[in-house]
């Protein structure tokens, strides 16, 4: 009996044992799980997060660039359809030659105009909003506004050609509807790299007289050395890395820039400028890569392009106008802008041209346009007297622009 008293206490003593073991893991578990404060005044510390590994390597945005898009009166004809228009297969050609680029810029050399306004060509420019969609098409994501032709279609020109632009998802500079939205800088940031956008015409063919004297100094911005290096400034201070500037400049129809161009060609890369694409003269005019010593020894490389040439337009007559010689044709010029993380800089490479051509031909009452890749279209049958041109825009460009620097792309 006592025997049998003394295993049962044992086994009663085991079993609370076990439970208060039990218990006490259970507490631990529930500590470790929600650690209760102790003490008056107990404050948790912060969650620290793991610090992030620096990035590695190269990140890179490519920019390519084209010049005119003057919009005579037989484009917009041959562009005409039964309910509207459609510029679109002007294009067709040259799209795959634009896609794939982080920055697709184009001088829009013409204001959007509508029915009841009015279109018109040269030399008052006022085009169907329907060409916005089919540079959007065609891959264009970026379209500069200050030009000669800016004020072709007054206040109303400004205002509605930005309205479209805004309808359309295209980024835009150098014309503004508002001093806030002048002085609102266009930055552009891709691929982690930021790029500050700017553009600035010689003047407006005298037709600011048009616009209300309180509007002139915001709606266009004029080239303004003391403005240019404000904005430069400023954008730098709002964290662009690489600044582009496009210029409306030069002579007409001239191959070589005039000592203007040079002097603020000068002007604008001593503000640290990275990237100045011409346009105005609607021809090609030469490309320059410089290598520019800074005030710590270091080195940068500037693209200069002072004159990108027509991309489309209807200045193709040069037996009936000798000065349109070299107007049919143009480039697309493109690059790289590369960041690289582990030496801290920022560079520009694979700096390329793309010859380009503008082949009017025949249809049923009129002409009809199309945009050609020159080195991809020298041995297609577009008859004889478009391939005698086709080959000869081809030497043309090629020869004044050169290949020392840059890569030539057919």
């Amino acid at each position: 009996m006592k025997t049998l008293q003394r295993l049962s206490l044992v086994l009663i003593m085991t079993l609370l044992f076990i439970t208060l073991a039990s218990c006490s893991l259970d507490f631990r578990d529930q500590a470790s799980e929600s650690p209760t404060p102790i003490g008056p005044g107990f404050t948790p510390g912060p969650i620290l997060e793991p610090t992030p590994e620096p990035p590695r390597g190269t990140t890179s945005l490519k920019l390519r660039a084209v010049g005119d898009i003057l919009m005579h009166m037989p484009l917009v004809n041959a562009a005409s359809t039964a309910d509207g228009y459609d510029f679109r297969h002007f294009f067709d050609d040259i799209k795959p030659y634009l896609e794939g680029a982080d920055i697709a810029m184009a001088n829009l050399e013409t204001t959007i105009s509508n029915n009841e306004k009015g279109y018109g060509g040269y030399p008052m420019f006022r085009t169907p909003e329907e060409i916005l969609g089919a540079l959007s098409y065609a891959g264009f994501n970026l379209i500069t506004t200050a030009n000669n032709h800016s004020f072709d279609g007054r206040e109303f020109g400004v205002v509605n050609t930005l309205d479209k632009l805004d309808q359309y998802g295209l980024m835009y500079t150098g014309t503004a509807r508002s001093q806030e939205e002048r002085d609102s800088l266009l930055l552009i940031e891709e691929n982690d790299i930021r790029v500050g956008v700017l553009a600035y015409t010689y003047g407006t063919n005298g037709m600011e007289v048009t616009i209300p004297e309180s509007k002139r100094g915001f709606m266009v911005n004029l080239i303004d050395k003391d403005m240019i290096k404000d904005d430069v400034k400023r954008a730098r201070g709002e964290g662009a890395e690489v600044i582009i500037v496009a210029i409306h400049w030069g002579d007409e129809y001239a191959r070589n820039p005039n000592s203007n161009q040079e002097e603020l060609a000068d002007f604008l890369i001593s503000l640290g400028v990275d990237v100045i694409m011409g346009s105005h003269p609607h021809v090609l005019q030469p490309i320059e890569k410089r290598r520019v010593e800074l005030e710590d020894g270091k080195t940068r490389d500037v693209v200069l392009v002072y004159s990108l040439g027509n991309f489309i337009s209807n200045q193709i007559d040069n037996q009936l106008y000798p000065e349109f010689q070299y107007t049919d044709s143009g480039a697309i010029v493109e690059l790289d802008i590369v960041k690289d993380y582990d030496q801290d800089k920022i560079y520009l490479d694979n700096i390329a041209y793309t010859p380009t051509w503008v082949y009017r031909y025949g249809r049923e009452g009129g002409y009809d346009y199309r945009v050609l890749p020159v080195g991809s279209y020298i041995d297609e049958d577009l008859g004889s007297v478009a391939q005698q041109r086709i080959n000869e825009v081809w030497n043309e460009t090629t020869n004044h622009l050169g290949s020392e620097d840059f890569t030539i792309i057919e």
